[in-house]
């Protein structure tokens, strides 16, 4: 049964965040490309140097972690998944026919904004257009609930978030014809000649927060025939006189969250193109250093553990969540561990440092020797230092670089962060099952407990 606190939160989530996507004004991978991958493997790209066999990470985790995490620049990537949809996209023939698409109404978690960027990219991939960078609210640090939707000043731009330079550097390289840029550019540097609006709530049938487009039910058609209706309702109204003003079309839309079912294409291509679109959303260069300065900090192989017990928490309460989490470590040296050697650290992912503590004690009954960012960091004041000044939400950032690195990783289904990192880990950009039961998990190394109701995670997150 689920939990009715559970019930709750995520009934007044949806509620909000329907509100936000009607009425609040816009303001402010084919598959993984494994001949790089494998050519990251043998290259000096992270602080596990010293390990004795960093090699046990597969070709994709290297692979996501090299574009994603790295703290210096990334290895060339050809993105042919996004090359090859940007050339089937419908790009105008004329400048005057470009769109601008500014998305908006995303908020929540980290790992839930990045699914909805990727959501507004692919929504400008499969139309042609070009892209207003957009602009996403900061939840709140202590109250995890408060996700800021209408606190304005909350809000910041794609590039407050993420490293902007390599998305448009990802861009040039596979999908050369768009065009990005700043909110701020608009009736500045650049003249706006319409700004329409395009509702995902008009599509028939839809129900937020299904999922909702795939290939038999295309993003693109429902674009095109609103679009043209925006751009009649202003011909009827001016008699399609503009005046002579120059200038370039925005439509603002919404970017909701698990809006596409990527799986269901049976050539994959979509699937190719999300995972394409996960390696250009890069961390900004905080994060990246601190992870890096952590994983050089530790002195032998870790699981990763995400502990998903703060002060929002809708899933199980802590003491089936640590029974859980302590049973699947046991199985997981069980199964892949050496017989006799060191176990590994255990690498924690909490934001509750009492909840932490009592993970610590009760792995340690275990044979768990249990670490976090802040013990790992212990003793170096910059690092601690850099730790303290990141939000809630970009800590996390760095417990999800951490993670990617893990031995083995454990989390919990109905956590979009769990099950990003899950995904990441995997060479088919999905989270395949447990590596407890699969027959091959091709290095994913994953166990996800089942914990929560998040049925849309699998097809479209």
């Amino acid at each position: 049964m689920v939990p009715r606190r559970f019930m709750l939160i995520t009934a007044g989530f949806l509620l909000t965040t329907f509100v936000v996507y009607q009425f609040l004004p816009w303001t402010p991978l084919s598959s993984i490309n494994f001949d790089n991958g494998k050519a990251l493997l043998s290259s000096t790209t992270s602080s596990l140097s010293h390990w004795k066999n960093p090699g046990t990470h597969s070709a994709q985790i290297q692979l996501f972690f090299d574009q994603v995490f790295s703290v210096s620049k990334p290895s060339p990537y050809s993105f042919p998944a996004l090359a090859q949809s940007c050339s089937q996209a419908p790009w105008p023939s004329h400048p005057s026919e470009e769109i601008y698409l500014k998305c908006g109404g995303m908020a929540a978690g980290l790992t839930s904004i990045v699914s909805q960027v990727k959501v507004c990219l692919k929504m400008a991939v499969d139309t042609g257009s070009n892209l207003v960078l957009p602009a996403m609210p900061l939840r709140d640090s202590t109250d995890l609930t408060d996700f800021n939707f209408f606190n304005e000043a909350a809000y910041m731009t794609y590039d407050k978030w993420f490293d902007l330079e390599h998305l448009r550097a990802g861009m040039r390289k596979a999908c050369p014809r768009m065009k990005i840029i700043h909110p701020d550019e608009l009736d500045t540097a650049v003249t706006v000649k319409h700004t329409w609006n395009v509702e995902i709530g008009d599509a028939p049938g839809y129900h937020f927060p299904d999922s909702y487009f795939w290939v038999g039910r295309p993003f693109r058609t429902f674009f095109e025939e609103q679009f043209a209706k925006r751009k009649a309702e202003f011909e009827a109204s001016t008699g399609g006189k503009d005046g002579g003003k120059e200038g370039i079309t925005v439509v603002t839309i919404g970017s909701p969250f698990l809006l596409f079912r990527i799986t269901e294409d049976p050539t994959r291509q979509d699937l190719a193109l999300w995972n394409d679109l996960a390696l250009l959303v890069r961390f900004k260069e905080e994060p990246r250093q601190i992870i890096d300065k952590l994983l050089g900090r530790m002195e032998r192989p870790f699981y990763g553990v995400h502990f998903r017990v703060e002060k929002d928490n809708i899933w199980s309460p802590l003491d089936v969540q640590l029974a859980a989490d302590l049973d699947s470590l046991d199985r997981a040296w069980a199964k892949f561990g050496t017989p006799g050697a060191q176990k590994p650290h255990v690498y924690l992912a909490c934001g509750d440092p009492e909840q932490v503590k009592i993970f610590e004690t009760a792995g340690k009954e275990r044979g768990w020797e249990v670490t976090h960012k802040w013990k790992v960091a212990e003793g170096n004041e910059e690092t601690l230092g850099m730790i303290k000044d990141l939000p809630f939400d970009f800590q996390g950032a760095v417990d999800f670089g951490v993670m990617v690195r893990s031995e083995f990783y454990i989390g919990i289904t109905g956590s979009a962060f769990s099950s990003t990192v899950a995904n990441a880990r995997d060479t088919t950009g999905r989270y395949r099952g447990s590596s407890f039961d699969v027959f091959e998990d091709e290095g994913a190394r994953s166990h996800l407990n089942t914990d929560g109701a998040a049925s849309s995670y699998p097809c479209c997150l």
